[in-house]
């Protein structure tokens, strides 16, 4: 879906100029120049629809359309997505330069300088147990002291998959330092991601990030789960190339030997109640068999395996319909049952970096677990503490 404006930047003048450059580059055609030339010559600001190019060129919608990409590849005309308030995909526009640049609408900023040092708090759990921080999560755990918190659990905003109102970028490495940091030693770090899609490869972005974890911040690799979706936006087509993709991973980190762990047993033995292998025997002095020892019966249920499948979308990941205003809510069942299996009642203490909607706080507020979390966006904000007014 294209709304296909297109927007010419350039300066007024009687005249148009196109860059030799440009002019004598032999990888653009001479539609592509034809059409930055017309382009140029519009009005400052001028608005046009890319649909309405053939009007004004006698080679056909197909051939321009083909020339026209030539320029958004060579970065003279910029292809910006464009989204509702609810972050939902609604098309492009374009917008036209008179010299090449490397990147559009993102220009780095001169940043005043931050100090992540340990904080020098003297009472931290007055200032950040139970709350909820409208603020860059590394600022929140420049608060925090080592070893401190005991269950991360967070999903950051991974491989521009979702729009969250302009805040699709984040400090990976040094993130991943302060919560290797801050997490308690058998502390656990649950870190939910996919990986998108370039160029017909998946970027390996996941793996990527468990490595630098892994080698670089000195964590174990506990476990590689699935998160198993039982829906999907994008189903394979009958004539695609590739399966439907219905999964996240759910690396679980831990600082040394996991301290808590709590295993959640609902995996029904079809056997229970008998053993492997009957009774183990030996012979008397008489040449008769008599029973040593007996071999444990084989229980009910015994611990689940590392996939877990959820019931996702709207209705199913919660009950709390104004969630949803968030584009990407974990199930409530899921934050559940890492919450459980990694940390006890009681002062155990809960960090999602990137709250998003909300779940994890909520859930460890109601399983009695002490949380902190933070969240930049100020909408999600207000939307995280209505969640968490509710159960107050």
């Amino acid at each position: 879906m294209e709304s296909g404006r297109i927007q010419n930047l350039s300066t007024d003048y009687n005249y148009s100029t196109v860059p030799t450059k440009i002019l004598n580059d032999n990888k653009l055609s001479a539609t592509a120049k034809g059409i930055l030339a017309f382009l140029l010559s519009l009005p400052s600001n001028h608005n046009i629809n890319k649909k309405d190019l053939p009007k004004y060129f006698k080679e056909g919608y197909y051939a321009l359309n083909k020339a026209f990409e030539e320029l958004v590849k060579h970065r003279i005309i910029h292809k910006i997505e464009v989204r509702d308030k609810l972050g939902h995909f609604k098309g492009y526009e374009y917008v036209v330069h008179e010299f090449p640049k490397k990147r559009f609408g993102d220009q780095k900023k001169v940043l005043p300088s931050r100090n992540y040092r340990k904080s020098e708090i003297q009472n931290p759990d007055d200032v950040l147990i139970n709350r909820i921080f409208n603020e860059d999560c590394l600022m929140t755990m420049s608060k925090m002291p080592d070893n401190y918190v005991d269950l991360v659990l967070t999903s950051p905003p991974y491989d521009h998959l979702r729009y969250y109102n302009g805040n699709n970028k984040f400090e990976f490495e040094k993130i991943a330092v302060e919560l290797t940091r801050i997490v308690k030693n058998g502390g656990v770090i649950v870190w939910v991601v996919g990986d998108g899609m370039y160029k017909g490869s998946e970027t390996g972005t996941s793996f990527k990030q468990a490595l630098f974890f892994k080698e670089y911040c000195g964590l174990r690799l506990h476990d590689t789960m699935i998160f198993e979706k039982n829906t999907t936006t994008y189903p394979a087509k009958p004539d695609g190339i590739r399966y439907t993709q219905c999964f996240e991973y759910m690396f679980v980190f831990s600082k040394g030997k996991p301290k808590t762990v709590n295993l959640i047993s609902d995996k029904k033995n079809r056997w229970s109640g008998t053993t492997n292998f009957g009774q183990k025997t030996d012979r008397n002095e008489n040449d008769m068999l008599i029973p040593v020892r007996k071999f444990k019966s084989i229980p009910e249920y015994s611990p689940r395996t590392n996939i877990w499948r959820y019931v996702t979308g709207n209705g199913y990941s919660t009950e709390d319909k104004f969630a949803h205003q968030h584009p990407a809510i974990f199930p409530e069942k899921m934050a559940e049952e890492h919450i459980i299996t990694w940390t006890n009642e009681g002062d155990d203490i809960v960090y999602d970096p990137f709250t998003g909607s909300g779940t994890t706080l909520k859930i460890a507020k109601e399983l009695n677990r002490q949380f902190i979390g933070c969240e930049i966006v100020k909408e999600y904000f207000e939307l995280i503490n209505k969640r968490l007014r509710i159960l107050s």
